[in-house]
C-alpha cells in the first residue's frame, strides 16, 4: 500500500511538473506586438527663386534635425541645445531614413525660428522662435510602412545687410491610403506658441 501510494504522489508530482512546463511555453507562445516602418523622407531642397552658387553649394552639404520618442516626431530649427527632446537624426536633403516603431498614433512637432537681429542669444529666441504642436497625425499600424515625406522649401531672409536661407517645411504623409495635402511645419501662424509662452516638455530649462 505505502509502495502504491508513492507512485500515485510521483506521478502527480510528474503531471504537475508538465502542467507548469506546459504553461510556461502557452506564456513563452504570446506573441509580442508587431512593429511598423516609419520611412522619413528628406527631399531635395528647391527654391521658388535662384540661388546663388555659394548657398547652393552650403545647402548641398545640410540637412534636417529630428527625432522621435513616444508617439512625438520633432522637426527643429532651433539648435538642439536648447531642446529638451533626443534630436538625434541628421537626414540630409534628397536622402530617407527608416525606422522600425511600435504600432500607434504619432504626432508631428515642429520649432521653427524667424531669424531677428539681437545681442544674446536668448533675445533672439524670444524674438523668433516659436513651436508648432501636432501639425501631423498619422498611424503606424503593425507590419506596414508609412512615410512621413518632408519637402523643403528654400526661402531668403535679409536682415541688416546679412542673409540668411531657411527651409519652409512642407510635411505630407504617404500610406496604402494614399497621400495627404503637406502643411509647413515651421511657419509661424495663429496656432503657434511664441518662444516665452511655451512652457511644454521640449523647451530646455536649465536647472
Amino acid at each position: 500500500m505505502r509502495y502504491w501510494m508513492a507512485g500515485l504522489l510521483l506521478q502527480a508530482s510528474a503531471m504537475i511538473g508538465a502542467s507548469a512546463q506546459e504553461a510556461v511555453a502557452q506564456a513563452d507562445a504570446v506573441p509580442t506586438p508587431q512593429p511598423g516602418m516609419l520611412v522619413v523622407e528628406i527631399r531635395p531642397f528647391t527654391s521658388e527663386q535662384a540661388l546663388p552658387a555659394k548657398a547652393v553649394e552650403q545647402l548641398k552639404s545640410g540637412g534636417l534635425e529630428w527625432g522621435v520618442r513616444d508617439g512625438k516626431v520633432v522637426f527643429s530649427m532651433v539648435g538642439k541645445q536648447f531642446i529638451d527632446f533626443p534630436l538625434n537624426h541628421m537626414t540630409r536633403y534628397g536622402q530617407q531614413e527608416s525606422l522600425a516603431l511600435p504600432a500607434g498614433e504619432y504626432r508631428v512637432t515642429g520649432i521653427g525660428l524667424e531669424m531677428h537681429t539681437s545681442f544674446s542669444v536668448k533675445k533672439a529666441l524670444d524674438r523668433g522662435a516659436f513651436v508648432n504642436e501636432d501639425m501631423v497625425v498619422f498611424r503606424i499600424e503593425p507590419g506596414r510602412t508609412v512615410t512621413l515625406s518632408i519637402d523643403p522649401v528654400i526661402r531668403k531672409d535679409t536682415i541688416f545687410g546679412s542673409t540668411f536661407y531657411m527651409p519652409t517645411l512642407m510635411a505630407g504623409v504617404r500610406d496604402d491610403a494614399g497621400q495627404t495635402p503637406p502643411v509647413p511645419l515651421n511657419t509661424r501662424g495663429p496656432g503657434s506658441i511664441a518662444w516665452p509662452q511655451y512652457t511644454g516638455p521640449l523647451k530646455f530649462v536649465a536647472k
